[in-house]
């Protein structure tokens, strides 16, 4: 695996990562809209600039429970299948570039079908961050699901 440029963003007291490649764009936690009948780990929707984004809350995707929204939540925006997605964070700490050094493949045990989303570990110090897959976190029936919501 070649260097890799990582947007670091917390979930709960955890660091985790997207690479910069699938980041869109970073934006502060603004209202979002619900919309009924909604899968429960999707937020509703909100209007970026004449473009309706289906938010999602990982929090609740993952089951680390409620997401408590601060003057630092934000919302890292990506693009899946022509589709813009939001996925709401605690934070967004730093962008990292790291070396090929840093990087470890998924370790065989823990990765699997449930958690295909994790894409990499990198170590920065004593501390490993695990890298997701944006484009995986939601299965294809998914997004199909969360598209099919705003149209």
């Amino acid at each position: 695996m070649d260097d890799l440029q990582v947007v670091v963003f917390k979930l709960e007291d955890q660091m985790f990562g997207v690479e910069t490649l699938q980041v869109q764009e970073i934006i502060r936690y603004q209202n979002i809209e619900r919309v009924p009948g909604m899968p429960e780990y999707m937020e509703g929707m909100i209007n970026l600039r004449g473009k309706v984004i289906p938010i999602i809350n990982i929090h609740k995707r993952f089951n680390f429970g409620e997401l408590t929204i601060t003057n630092e939540t934000k919302i890292i925006v990506t693009n899946i299948n022509n589709t813009f997605i939001g996925f709401v964070v605690n934070d967004v700490t730093e962008i990292i570039k790291f070396s090929k050094q840093d990087i470890e493949e998924t370790p065989d045990i823990i990765y699997n079908k449930m958690n295909r989303y994790l894409k990499c570990v990198v170590k920065k110090g004593e501390k490993l961050i695990s890298i997701f897959d944006l484009t995986k976190i939601l299965t294809e029936s998914e997004v199909d699901k969360v598209v099919e919501k705003i149209e």
